[in-house]
């Protein structure tokens, strides 16, 4: 039994010198008692070591490890990981994951996935914001918000809801962070737009002619094209 006890001690001072060696000098106050040892060095620098972990605090910040996790602390952010996931965050933005699921976000929007699925939104000040952001020759993805819509887009009025149109997206005005922007959406039904966007191909269904746009069909009517669910 006292072997053992003396074992644990043995092994709390070796990982306490490993831990501080970089951080305290020579001239160091250090404590010794049954629950472990405490050392502090200059401009606040210490460490700790005990039966419930370790700590190690330095100019650039700090580090703990326990029974319930760890976590380490400096000038460009945190990471801490414990039994229900981990987390970092840093100047750009941050990352989290656990038992439901995980989540990343960062100055261009944010990415999450859990057990009911997928969500990834963008936010950008501009529609040439996002262009330039994109760095691609596609679509604008739904989801995506803007701070304002699109210089080009036109006002589409729908079942007495209005929506924005331009370069082949839709737009429907949200709240986000208190502010009101502009996201993507899918192509409403019922939707009436005066130019076929790039790329579509005309198919006949039924005997009727339709343009389909990618996954979207229009049809003509007298001022335009209709969008219009087939079944």
């Amino acid at each position: 039994m006292m072997r053992k006890l003396w074992m644990k001690r043995i092994t709390c001072g070796v990982t306490l010198v490993a831990l501080t060696a970089w951080i305290v000098p020579a001239s160091a106050q250090v404590r010794g008692a049954r629950r472990g040892a405490v050392v502090k060095g200059e401009e606040g620098k210490a460490a700790a070591a005990g039966p419930r972990g370790v700590a190690v605090k330095g100019e650039e910040g700090y580090a703990a490890a326990g029974r319930h996790g760890a976590v380490a602390k400096g000038d460009e952010g945190y990471a801490a990981v414990g039994r229900h996931g981990a987390v970092v965050q840093g100047e750009d933005g941050y990352a989290s994951a656990g038992r439901h699921g995980a989540v990343v976000a960062g100055e261009e929007g944010y990415a999450a996935v859990g057990r009911r699925g997928v969500v990834v939104g963008n936010q950008y000040e501009s529609y040439e914001g996002w262009k330039v952001a994109a760095g691609v020759a596609t679509g604008i993805a739904i989801g995506t918000m803007l701070a304002k819509p699109p210089k080009a887009a036109v006002t589409v009025p729908v079942g007495g809801a209005t929506y924005w149109y331009a370069d082949g997206a839709y737009y429907t005005r949200v709240m986000s962070s208190g502010a009101m922007v502009y996201q993507v959406v899918g192509p409403p039904v019922g939707a009436i737009i005066t130019t076929l966007p790039t790329g579509c191909t005309s198919v006949r269904v039924g005997g009727i002619a339709y343009s389909q746009c990618g996954p979207t069909y229009y049809q003509r009517v007298g001022s335009g094209y209709q969008v219009v669910v087939l079944r």
